[in-house]
């Protein structure tokens, strides 16, 4: 009978079952391939599934003698021996290495050999990374070519072996276990760290060291022996300057390296992620790229970046030690480096890698330099973020001795809403200017500074200076004059004039393209389209909106902009699966740095899409959200739209009580007996909603005089402006309050004239919401046969005109906090099922 090798069940080290369930699939595969670097685990995983593994196993530990091949092959033959009793050596001797037999006849010669025993064998071997001799290599990939299906290899390396792998993947043969996978994830550091006989590990410690050590098991295992003889302190302190790191990286990475390599690889330590082209620049040599893909070979804790080829980084850890090497050994190299780096990534136009590089060089001119033309590109792009993160920790001296950056910085503040600190900024300058009028800053620019800052703090208050109208003078700089252009378009937009807001906003487009001020253009083409919408001209905004969308570059902050647009335009076609895609999508990029247009219309468009879908748990936290948002200026605008919106769910949802609430909380009552809406006024749009949304309110309290008085002053003020389509928006309204005391027939005669004054086109999907009662009238002229459907609108609109309901969607709220069965009690509640007949049921 065969004598089977059985490994200790008490291995060393965390079992972890899902690599040991992946490694016991290798009976499927000719070869098991389990590649990383030293410390990652491999050893004590073979360990766990030798001890679990009933088949017969040779297993073979390689030691640096082996790479000679008759002391490999004897050795490879004795192991098979020990283990196979019916392995016949008649077929394969090694001594036939000494006369000169081929490699290739070899391994036909050991595979037929193997091909004869009987039964599953698995031969492992561990730390293939001492063998490098051709002679044995060859005869492995022989092996494996013609490696009978009964027999598997499993290899355990730090490099990748010296044979080619790509038939075996071509023919799924392969099964590789590579670095990441052998990661520890946070269950089994607090595994080991029990084993270890440390205290659990509280939730940020653990999130730390797994980013430290990026879950190699030996970093862990060294930072959690650390942890249960030092306590929280030695996890803080913890990095490459550990001496156990210290020790372990400079044995098993640099120790083992030729000169020429060590050096490469100790100066690639100064830098986050690079590439061949990278190296040789900064590094002034030649064939970079070939050195990275030998050390990329030998597993020596290089990882690639992931979707750029090519290129790479180092393990967290060892980056931290090499670059406190090069300190030591090679600090008179360190400003050179850093300075060919920040040129290289300026070229690049890589500002983000270019400044940290900058900054850690002796010559802060060049930094300081750098910063500006930063700004500058990150202004044009609206990259407000990085300016703020940037511009923010320097100290005000030195703001002062670099106006321009001081002026990058009151712009970044003022379009994040942070409107304090951007006037702090402000006054810092005008008093830079007044005391050294020898500054140089264009006057113009501190102009339109306040032009800025003033109409996205006040919004549709703000009343611009008469001096504005010097920024748009003869001779002007053309960015000036650009950005100048499309903020006075926006004014022109918020005070309904947009006729003249679309003629600003047109000829800043132009010149912000020509300047490359790709964000503002963006802004200037949300202009456009919130006009032509509000005058009416939905089909010429839809075209406009989706072509600009289809160009939009995503990675880019203008995206938001033209993605907001095209939000609307998928709402009101009544794309909703769309439009909640996109919104979803929106709300993972909106910031501080967004336009409030943006962020307003995201949040009130996704919660009115959820509310519809009956989750209304959801759609009411996003207008809570909304609310935060909006306190942090003066957002009178988009303070009423959201309480149209919240006044809108309340109504459709039946809650009196909500009603009530929002009517409180918007002081609807006081502003009703202060007769607001009395007298026929300028449109504002915060007056015309809040007047919509009492008259909600009013509807669900039975006033229904009072609300069709309240329509017919905001439809007066509404026929004076541009504003058709918030006009159309009322007069819906007011046909929903008249149809009580209508005849189908003179409710078929006020929808026609409707349609006549505003065409059909422009009754969407945001008119059937804002007016409610008005889609369910339609649907009665249609099903008594008075009125006629284009056939395209009803397929548009089918869930208002052909009686379609929506289906409810459960509120995941109340799916996750309920079992099945309160789920059931829950619903059955909501329909108005008594007690008895419940506990009937």
């Amino acid at each position: 009978m065969d004598r089977i090798q059985l490994c200790a069940s008490t291995s060393t080290g965390v079992l972890r079952q899902d690599l040991l369930d992946l490694l016991i699939r290798s009976d499927a595969f000719t070869l098991t391939l389990l590649l990383a670097p030293a410390g990652s685990g491999k050893s004590t995983l073979l360990q766990h599934w030798r001890a679990r593994c009933m088949a017969r196993q040779v297993f073979y530990p390689l030691q640096a003698r082996d790479n000679e091949p008759l002391h490999f092959f004897r050795r490879l033959a004795d192991s098979i021996r020990a283990q196979v009793s019916d392995f016949d050596t008649s077929w394969f001797n090694p001594l036939a290495v000494a006369s000169s037999l081929s490699p290739r006849l070899l391994g036909e010669l050991l595979a037929d050999a193997l091909a004869r025993v009987e039964g599953p064998l698995f031969i492992v071997f561990d730390d293939f990374q001492w063998i490098e001799s051709p002679s044995i290599l060859e005869v492995m990939a022989v092996l494996l070519e013609q490696l009978s299906g009964h027999v598997h290899l499993i290899i355990a390396s730090r490099n990748h072996p010296g044979f080619a792998l790509s038939q075996l993947k071509l023919d799924n043969r392969l099964l590789c276990i590579n670095q990441h996978d052998l990661r520890l994830s946070p269950e089994q550091v607090q595994q080991l760290n029990c084993h270890l006989g440390g205290k659990a590990l509280p939730a940020d410690y653990l999130d730390s060291l797994l980013g430290m050590t990026e879950g190699w098991v030996a970093g862990v295992k060294m930072a959690l022996l650390a942890y249960a003889r030092f306590g929280t302190q030695a996890l803080q302190r913890f990095n490459g300057s550990q001496p156990e790191i210290v020790d372990y990286f400079g044995h098993v990475v640099l120790r083992q390296l030729p000169p020429q390599l060590r050096e490469f690889l100790l100066c690639c330590g100064l830098f986050e992620r690079f590439d061949g082209a990278f190296c040789d620049d900064v590094l002034q040599r030649t064939g970079s790229a070939l050195l990275l893909e030998e050390l990329a070979e030998r597993q020596l804790f290089l990882l690639p970046v992931e979707n750029q080829p090519g290129s790479y980084r180092f393990h967290a850890l060892l980056q931290d030690f090499l670059s406190r090497r090069l300190l030591i050994e090679a600090y008179a190299r360190l400003d050179p480096l850093h300075s060919r780096a920040a040129h290289y990534f300026l070229r690049r136009g890589e500002y983000e890698q270019a400044l940290q590089h900058a900054h850690q060089c002796a010559d802060q001119v060049f930094f300081l330099e750098l910063l500006e033309h930063s700004c500058a590109a990150w202004v044009r792009c609206g990259q407000f973020g990085d300016i703020l993160r940037w511009l923010e920790p320097l100290p005000e001296v030195q703001l002062l001795a670099q106006p321009k950056l001081l002026g990058w910085l009151i712009a970044a503040l003022s379009l994040s809403r942070r409107f304090h600190q951007a006037h702090y900024h402000l006054e810092l300058l005008d008093n830079l200017l007044h005391n050294r009028p020898d500054t140089p800053l264009d006057p113009a620019t501190r102009q339109f500074l306040a032009l800025l800052l003033g109409l996205f703090e006040q919004d549709k208050d703000f009343v611009p200076p008469p001096a504005w109208r010097e920024l748009l003078g003869p001779g002007q700089d053309v960015e000036i004059r650009a950005c100048t252009l499309a903020v006075i378009a926006y004014q022109y937009l918020l005070a309904a004039r947009l006729q003249e807001a679309i003629r600003f906003a047109s000829e800043s487009k132009q010149l912000l393209r020509q300047c490359g001020h790709s964000f503002l253009e963006s802004y200037t083409d949300l202009i456009i389209a919130l006009c032509h919408r509000n005058a009416g001209r939905a089909t010429h905004a839809r075209k406009q909106v989706c072509l600009d969308y289809q160009q939009a570059d995503q990675a880019s902050p203008a995206w938001v902009n033209r993605a907001t647009a095209m939000v609307v335009v998928l709402y009101e076609q009544n794309q909703l699966a769309e439009a909640q895609q996109l919104c979803d999508e929106l709300m993972a990029m909106v910031n501080s740095s967004s336009a409030t247009e943006a962020i307003a219309t995201v949040y009130i468009t996704l919660s009115r899409l959820l509310h519809r879908r009956q989750q209304q748990a959801r759609a009411s936290r996003l207008l809570s959200q909304l609310s935060c948002i909006l306190q942090l200026g003066n957002y009178a605008r988009f303070v009423s739209q959201l309480a149209q919106e919240s006044m809108r769910q309340a109504l459709l949802s039946g809650k009196s009580a909500a009603m009530e609430a929002v009517a409180e909380r918007f002081e609807l009552p006081a502003r009703l007996q202060a007769g607001e809406w009395e007298t026929v006024r300028a449109y504002d749009e915060s007056w015309d909603r809040l007047g919509l949304t009492c008259v909600y309110w009013l509807q669900a309290r039975g006033a229904q005089a009072q609300a069709a008085r309240i329509l017919k002053v905001l439809g007066a003020s509404l026929q004076r402006s541009e504003m058709r389509a918030r006009h159309l928006i009322v007069e819906a309204n007011q046909l929903v309050l008249a149809a009580a005391t209508q005849t189908k027939t003179q409710q078929l005669e006020a929808l026609s004239r409707l349609v006549e004054a505003h065409g059909i086109v422009n009754i969407n999907r945001s008119v059937f919401d804002e007016a409610p009662g008005f889609a369910a009238g339609i649907l009665s002229l249609v099903q008594a046969g008075l009125l006629s459907v284009p056939d395209k609108y009803r397929h548009y609109y089918a869930e208002f005109l052909q009686g379609v309901q929506v289906a409810p969607v459960a509120d995941p709220l109340v799916s996750g906090l309920l079992t099945g069965r309160e789920v059931d009690v829950f619903e059955c509640l909501l329909s108005g099922l008594s007690n008895i007949n419940l506990a009937n049921k």
